[in-house]
């Protein structure tokens, strides 16, 4: 029995076995236990004596609270055992790379926590263990408060291609730490965040998505500066809409603005996205107040995709056809009209000023919900920029959905 603990725990196999049978059986083994959340996995242990210790090697951990939803009465009770328990884990584990790294974790609310440095202790230490085993995927989701997010644990060299944070405090110093400290990562997201940094710069990052909520804290100004990117998504709260600067690498964006963004910020933000293949554009709000003429929006020459989410298309169709006129190679339309009880024929005259055509679109689509746009202003608008019918494909969505 010592000589099998001392090799793993690893029962030898019958006889007869071809040589190097049970390492790919083992091996197909761990596979499948590291996909399993962390205490799932140590329970597997009691299946077979050959299952015994394989637990300790996964390359993936995924450590989730909600394990422990129905082992105690009180949330404190919960988290005190998944804390224990996951510390344990990670004493016990072998020291192998990482591939990926799970945390769904507990913040107690404000109006619990009396330290919310300490609360978050634990998270942070899993997460330097993650980081120090060389994982290439980190994923922290926290519910209830957000977590304050050691920033230190990025400046020392890692291996991370991908972090996704949901919920957690970036403290001054992040996006520094990760541009020194993560040569290789290419892909952050970030949901509920709030953002201590005014600057947002890297040399490496492919993909990057700041948006659920999130927010910058500070009154100045942000600033994102990533010559490699490549994909964007935005949808933060900030004083103004961020600078964008050096996006020549930019193909696709996915961005959302609204009514207390000034026109300016606007232009200039729709400005540094002009080279993009590839558009949503969301805008909320009251109508969109602007010039009539098409300056206010910049050339898209690249751009044969377009999406306008959360468009109050029956009260500005003069900002759909200044879209349209920029947009001279668009092959495929999407719309996603806000839901509207009321239609303004007035906007037809608009209409009439100025010519845009839509002679390379293959395809418009239109997602709608009840009280959307008025049809025949949209017929006439189709009309004029040379879509016919055959190319429009209306799609109905739940009246609850917008």
């Amino acid at each position: 029995m010592a000589d099998t603990i001392d090799r793993g725990g690893m029962a030898p196999g019958p006889p007869g076995r071809v040589p190097g049978e049970d390492c790919r059986i083992n091996a197909l083994l761990l596979h499948a236990i590291s996909f399993l959340g962390t205490r799932q996995a140590v329970q597997t242990c009691v299946l077979s004596r050959r299952w015994r210790h394989l637990w300790r090697s996964v390359d993936r951990i995924n450590a989730t609270r909600h394990e422990f939803d129905g082992m105690a009465d009180s949330e404190e009770k919960r988290d005190f055992l998944f804390k224990k328990f996951t510390n344990r884990f990670l004493m016990l584990r072998n020291p192998v790379p990482l591939d990926e790294f799970q945390l769904s974790y507990y913040m107690p609310d404000q109006e619990v926590s009396v330290d919310p440095d300490a609360d978050s202790e634990d998270a942070n230490l899993w997460i330097r263990h993650a980081l120090q085993s060389n994982a290439r995927s980190v994923e922290v989701k926290i519910w209830a408060d957000r977590l304050h997010l050691d920033p230190a644990m990025f400046a020392s060299k890692c291996f991370l291609t991908s972090l996704q944070l949901s919920c957690v405090i970036l403290f001054h110093g992040f996006f520094r730490n990760l541009q020194t400290g993560c040569p290789s990562l290419e892909h952050l997201l970030l949901s509920y965040c709030a953002i201590d940094d005014v600057e947002i710069s890297s040399q490496t990052l492919k993909v990057l998505t700041i948006g659920d909520s999130s927010n910058f804290t500070s009154d100045e100004q942000p600033c994102i500066y990533i010559p490699s990117l490549s994909y964007l998504g935005f949808s933060a709260s900030a004083a103004r809409l961020p600078l964008l600067k050096d996006m020549g690498s930019l193909v696709t964006a996915s961005v959302s603005v609204d009514s207390g963004d000034t026109v300016a910020d606007i232009r200039r933000f729709l400005r540094s996205l002009s080279g993009v293949t590839n558009l949503e554009f969301n805008y909320s709000g009251k109508k969109l107040k602007m010039e009539k003429n098409s300056k206010w929006c910049p050339k898209f020459n690249n751009l044969t995709a377009l999406t306008l989410g959360e468009w109050r298309l029956s009260e500005d169709y003069y900002s759909l056809k200044v879209f349209l006129q920029n947009c001279p190679n668009l092959v495929k339309l999407t719309l996603k009209p806000k839901k509207c009880y009321y239609t303004s024929e007035t906007n037809i005259a608009e209409l009439e000023e100025g010519s845009f055509t839509c002679r390379h679109i293959e395809m418009l689509e239109i997602v709608c919900s009840e009280g959307g746009p008025n049809p025949n202003v949209l017929e006439k608008l189709l009309v004029k920029g040379g879509i016919t019918f055959g190319q429009v494909r209306f799609r109905q969505t739940d009246k609850n959905q917008n």
